[in-house]
Parts: C-alpha cells; structure tokens; sequence
C-alpha cells in the first residue's frame, strides 16, 4: 500500500474511532411517539423514522440551521435525548391537537350544512309567501279599478254602510295578518342565514388553525429527523448521543435502586428462571444481551437487555413476566414510555419505549397481565419493545429466563 493509501487508510479510522454511539442507539432509542394499538391488531409498516430510511447526511443548509438552532442541546447532560423527547412529546401532542381540530371541523361541517337546510327551507317558504302577497296586490289592484267597488263609498242607507264598511276592515285585517307572517319569515330567515354565516367562519377559523397545526407537525417531523440524521453521520452528535445514552442508563439505575423494595411478594422470582414467557408474543429478538458492533462505525458497545421487534402478524401487547408491584410508570429520557416491576428481592425488570401505559405506579400485576402496547417512543428503530431483567440494579441476560 503507499504512502496516499495508508494517508487514507488512517484518516477512516480516525473518524470511525470518533463516531462511537451506543448500544441503545444501535437498538433504537430515540423514536417517535407511537399511537395505542389493541392487543388484535397487526402490526404497521415500519416507521418513516426506520434506521434504514435516514438518508447518510444532511444537505449543507439544513446541517448549518439544525445546529444553530439545537447548539445550546449539545451543551448539557441529557441535552440530546431530552430534545429528542420533547419533540416525540410535541408530535404527539399536536397529532392529538388534529384529532381534536378535525372532530370540531366535522361538527361545524354539521352545524353549517343543518344552517344552510334551514336557510334553503326559510327561502322556499319567504318565496311561496312573496308570490301570495304580489297575488294579493294585484287582486287588489284589480278591484280597485273595478265599477262594482264603488259601493264600499257609495252607500245609500247606514245598514248597508256598515255591513260594507265591517267587510272591508276584514280584507284589510287579512291583508295585515298576511304581511306580518311574510316579515316574519323576512326575519327567520335573516337569523339563519346569521347562524350560516357565523358556523362558516367557525369552519374557516378551524381550517386555518388546522393548517398551522399541521405545519407544526411536518416541521417537527423534519426536526427529529433531521437530529437522527446527524446521529448516524455527525461524530459530534454521535459522541452527545453515546454519553447521553450513558447518563440515561445510570439515572435508570439509580431510579431502580432507590425504588422502595416490595415486600408483599408470593413467589420467589429467582426460582422462575428458564420458566416464563415472553413479555410480548410472536416477536423475534433482534438485538440480544451482551456487546454490539454498529454496523456503519464498527464500534462495539454493551446492549443490556433485548429488541423485542414484532413481526407482521404479531400482537402488540406488552404483559409482565411475573407477579410484580408496578414501581415506576411515566417517561424516561432515552427509554421513552417506561414501566419497571419489581418482584421482590432485588428483582425488576423494566419495558421501554412503550405506548398506551395501562398500569399505575402501586398496582399489583398477575404474570401475563397487559401492562401497555408495543410502542417506539425513544427509539429510532420504529416499533418494537426494549426489555431488561436487573438484579439490584444490574443487568443480567434476560433470555435465561425464558423458556
């Protein structure tokens, strides 16, 4: 090899040596919030955040903006993965904010079409009552031009003066009544066509509200992807990634360690190993216990737990292996959605990046009992369960313990 070869040769090597991300990264923990699916359901495609999905770099312009804008993230313990979160929380959040924009569009979309029947129905009855009064009018028109009116002011005797006069009052007294009725409806039908008017600027209202929301999503799409971009292919963001994702794992730690033991336990968990069932069903393991190489910077790092990644057909329960006290249940930074059971003696085992928590810090659980759904909050990977099994804090191979 000659001089410009191994000139080569070393510089690849420097920049693997630099980019180190760990074995969470590897296994996907930074994700998209994922919405609750039942436990009958199949699984989706892959999330548009699959690893296999991110393009190798940014365009030049979108690198420069991403890091001015997540500059002071990069600064602080936590600062990746806490940005990471909050944007999974975000897209969550305003998709909720959707949902709830596009029930409230359906139901102005009700209120303006029931406004625009009744304001159909005020025109049909305000015409039907128009072409009566001009019928009346021209009847009258053609009375009035007649010689045998003459007698209403013509009258010889008062008997016959009166009977005359009390007829007219009652054409008159009709005539009146009929003009009322028809501004009546003059005025019914001013009031719905209000009431259209106001439901299709409360539809216009939503729509440009949705519209904002909308964007806001996209942007904040653009923004997560745009980070898990610059983690697979910016050093600088990997080695925040790879000691973020360290500090994550010492906080699980130390949350495990200062959990309050539970002593009301009816079977010893140690005597199940090589007993229980998978805390998911038909999900293969893709990533197992023990060291990792990444595949694109060749470095090796240590995976304490397991990739439950459900296939097509699988089911997307999450259930507990075993009798335990829930003693932790919310979100965890790099774990996403998090429940961590404990069964006694210094045994928990946690569940991460889940959706659709069904359980409550306190809560008894029976083994196999629904805990949440498999979700991908915290993880790049899509959908899928991280699973760990600790013993006073530490983690040990949980595939010894199934059957």
């Amino acid at each position: 090899m000659g001089a410009r070869g191994k000139r080569h040769e070393t510089r690849r090597a420097r920049r693997a040596s630099a980019a180190v991300v760990v074995g969470l990264v590897v296994c996907g923990s930074l994700a998209s919030a994922a919405a609750s699916t039942d436990d009958d359901q199949a699984l989706p495609a892959r999330s548009a955040t699959d690893e296999t999905a991110i393009p190798n770099r940014l365009p030049k312009a979108e690198r420069q903006s991403l890091n001015a804008r997540f500059a002071e993230v990069l600064a602080r313990e936590l600062g990746l993965l806490e940005a990471l979160d909050q944007l999974d929380r975000d897209v969550e959040a305003t998709t909720v904010d959707i949902a709830r924009l596009g029930l409230q569009r359906a139901q102005a979309t009700e209120r303006l079409h029931a406004a625009e029947a009744s304001r159909k129905e005020a025109e049909e009855r305000l015409g039907e009552m128009r072409s009566a009064v001009r019928a009346r009018l021209r009847a009258l028109l053609r009375l009035g031009r007649m010689p045998g009116l003459q007698f209403f002011w013509s009258a010889k005797d008062f008997g016959r003066s009166v009977a005359e006069d009390h007829l007219l009052r009652r054409l008159i007294a009709g005539d009146r009544e009929r003009l009322a009725r028809y501004r009546a409806q003059l005025e019914r039908l001013e009031a719905v066509t209000g009431d259209r008017n106001t439901a299709l600027q409360q539809l216009k209202d939503l729509d440009t509200k949705l519209h904002a929301e909308q964007q806001r999503l996209e942007r904040e799409r653009h923004d997560k992807q745009g980070l898990l971009v610059q983690i697979g292919s910016d050093p600088v963001y990997n080695e925040r990634a790879r000691r973020d994702l360290e500090a994550a794992h010492r906080a699980l730690t130390e949350r495990i360690e200062t959990l309050k033991e539970w002593r009301e336990r009816k079977y010893s968990f140690s005597l199940t190993r090589g007993k229980l069932m998978r805390p998911v069903s038909y999900a293969p393991v893709e990533v197992g216990y023990g060291m990792v190489r990444h595949p694109r910077f060749g470095t090796v790092t240590m995976h304490h737990g397991l990739d439950f990644v459900p296939n097509v057909n699988g089911r997307l329960a999450v259930r507990a292996i075993f009798w335990a006290r829930v003693a932790f249940a919310g979100w965890l930074p790099g774990y996403g959605e998090t429940v961590i059971l404990d069964h006694g003696r210094g045994w928990h085992s946690v569940y991460a990046h889940l959706s659709g928590i069904r359980v409550r810090t306190e809560d008894v659980v029976r083994g196999r009992e629904r805990i949440a759904n498999v979700g991908s909050t915290g993880s790049i990977k899509g959908r899928h369960l991280y699973f760990e099994i600790r013993y006073n804090g530490k983690p040990v191979d949980p595939s010894e313990w199934f059957r």
